[in-house]
């Protein structure tokens, strides 16, 4: 029998295979047993160079095309038999305005859309949040380049309805900063759906991510980021506990009956530790420092989805340090522009040495996974070359998988 039929190894597609959340994905279900297949805009993507991958299906990007990023997923999905379609980033939004698009017998785990519009955009989130009473910096929603000019105090945030890896949010240092930024929004017609004004908050951000099946808790897990990389992202993450983080968000995930991965991050107050929220996504993110802490969360993603009731997960633990190889080189090679910088900062890497020390790979885990060395090695060579393409590296990955304001306006017309 073909592990297509085998119960305990379901034919699994992700819904994307160049974010790192799909790269990291793939590594926990691989190091759990299955084999995953992928579509993708990408013919050489992230994702496609690990053992763990059986097959990897073409599909326009579905930012730019999301009718045809649908009609292709369906496509692969009937000819290659699949059992679990699991989304591993912004196309758990897509596909829950397609639901009734999808096999009845297609095992998937998602909320209903009108869940989802209330964590999807950011302007939906400080409503949410504010409506549930869970704690986020001081925030207004404004319409309008007069209401942005306002009198206030600095630094903040400021945050447009919809944006990927911290794209769309400006840390605004004064008015006049403050006044660019506005005329930025009005020009691209953000403020009809309303932008989000943030007080700017002391403390060390962290990130909650969760696993639902119906508003029950399945997983949990939180950590924080020691090292930040290009577009925010984390180079340097350690496992912590945040009782207080995890009560809120059990209790975001009871109110919108949620089903399936949803995650936030939060600024950690100094002093007290107490949770701040100022953002969500609803999906998986990068679950291999969870994995390493004792938590399954693309496991227990795969449960739900084949439609089971598995019981809560243990705590995780406290203290484990990981690290993401690739965004540590980009980081090195976006400070200065220096190819040796890059040279040093792998040295550092390779010899588990200075602000690495300690710390475990989850990005590129050569150890289990050796095919990781390509990817590896295409973008060292790139960054050597010219060290500042770092950000064209990010940009470019970030467009294959991410669905634009306009696409997400498309999207919504298929429910109208």
């Amino acid at each position: 029998m073909s592990d297509a039929r085998d119960p305990s190894r379901p034919r699994i597609l992700l819904t994307e295979g160049s974010s790192l959340s799909a790269r990291e994905t793939i590594t926990a279900l691989g190091l759990a047993g299955h084999r995953v297949e992928l579509v993708s805009s990408e013919a050489a993507c992230l994702g496609r160079f690990s053992r763990f991958v059986r097959h990897v299906h073409p599909a326009p990007p579905c930012g730019e095309d999301p009718e045809g990023y649908l009609a292709a997923v369906l496509g692969v999905v009937t000819r290659a038999e699949i059992d679990v379609l699991m989304p591993v980033h912004e196309q758990a939004y897509l596909l829950a305005a397609a639901r009734h698009r999808l096999p009845e017998t297609l095992g998937i785990a998602l909320a209903d859309f009108e869940a989802f519009e209330q964590v999807q955009s950011k302007t939906g989130l400080a409503r949410l949040l504010a409506r549930l009473d869970v704690p986020q910096p001081a925030t207004e929603v404004v319409f309008s380049p007069a209401g942005l000019a306002a009198r206030r105090d600095f630094p903040l945030y400021v945050k447009a309805p919809f944006g990927t890896a911290s794209g769309g949010v400006w840390r605004v240092e004064d008015a006049i900063h403050g006044a660019d930024v506005a005329r930025e929004l009005d020009r691209r017609g953000l403020f009809q759906d309303g932008v989000v004004v943030q007080t700017a908050l002391d403390g060390p951000l962290e990130r909650a991510q969760a696993v639902f099946d119906h508003g029950r808790l399945v997983a949990f897990h939180s950590y924080r980021q020691i090292a930040a990389g290009p577009g925010g992202g984390d180079v340097l993450k350690v496992s912590v506990s945040c009782p207080a983080a995890q009560a809120h968000v059990a209790r975001i995930g009871r109110a919108l009956r949620w089903r399936g991965a949803l995650s936030f991050d939060y600024i950690a107050d100094a002093a007290s530790g107490a949770p701040a929220f100022i953002d969500a996504n609803p999906r998986l993110v990068e679950p291999m420092n969870a994995w390493f802490s004792g938590v399954d969360l693309a496991g227990a993603l795969l449960r739900v989805s084949l439609g089971e009731a598995p019981p809560a997960q243990p705590q995780a633990r406290e203290g484990v340090v990981t690290r993401l190889g690739l965004m540590g080189l980009m980081d090195a090679a976006s400070r200065r522009g220096r190819r040796s910088d890059v040279l040093r900062e792998l040295a550092l890497l390779a010899g588990g040495a200075g602000r690495y020390g300690g710390s475990i790979e989850e990005l590129v885990p050569l150890g289990t996974d050796l095919l990781c060395m390509a990817p590896l090695a295409v973008v060292l060579g790139r960054l050597l070359w010219s060290p500042g393409s770092a950000s064209a590296l990010s940009r470019g990955a970030v467009e294959a998988y991410s669905l634009t304001p306009a696409a997400i306006e498309r999207v919504r017309g298929w429910r109208a």
